[in-house]
């Protein structure tokens, strides 16, 4: 079973979009959209899920000066105040865009021995609502926008 929840914020070896299969180089944090076995993981993608199950991430970023004033459509600004309460030190963004789709194991979970597993802390709920919100807008209004990485993401239709 994988110990993690939708909603907390995890380090990661987020992939690049340069090498979608590979563990990115850097641990990053990602948080967590959905935890799936591999029998329940055949609805989000059409990979051959491992033992391990399926978690699918979306990519954050400590770069708020990334944007002007407006971010674009599935980026969301994580003011200081929510930061703190997820566990994280700075403001951040989330881009629900950028999704991994990768098995739990220690390549893209660097931290899966350790206590916590890497969990750095949880969204909350209102947080987290915000962000699932932004996430099926993406997916029903802009699709095109969207970016799947990692071993486990759905072939491209």
């Amino acid at each position: 079973m994988i110990p993690l929840r939708s909603g907390d914020f995890v380090w990661t070896s987020f992939p690049y979009e340069q090498e979608p299969d590979r563990p990115g180089p850097v641990r990053h944090a990602a948080c967590v959209i959905g935890v799936f076995t591999p029998r329940v993981a055949a609805a989000v993608t059409t990979a051959a899920v491992p033992a391990e199950g399926l978690v699918v991430g979306v990519y954050t970023t400590s770069r708020v000066d990334r944007f002007e004033d407006a971010t674009p459509v599935g980026v969301l600004r994580v003011s200081i105040e929510s930061a703190r309460r997820a566990g994280q030190a700075v403001p951040f963004l989330v881009d629900v865009r950028k999704r991994a789709f990768l098995p739990f194991d220690r390549r893209f979970f660097p931290d899966i021995d350790a206590h916590g597993h890497g969990v750095i802390g949880p969204a909350g709920p209102r947080l987290f609502k915000r962000i699932v919100a932004e996430y099926r807008k993406v997916n029903e209004r802009h699709p095109e926008l969207i970016v799947n990485l990692g071993p486990l993401r759905p072939e491209s239709r």
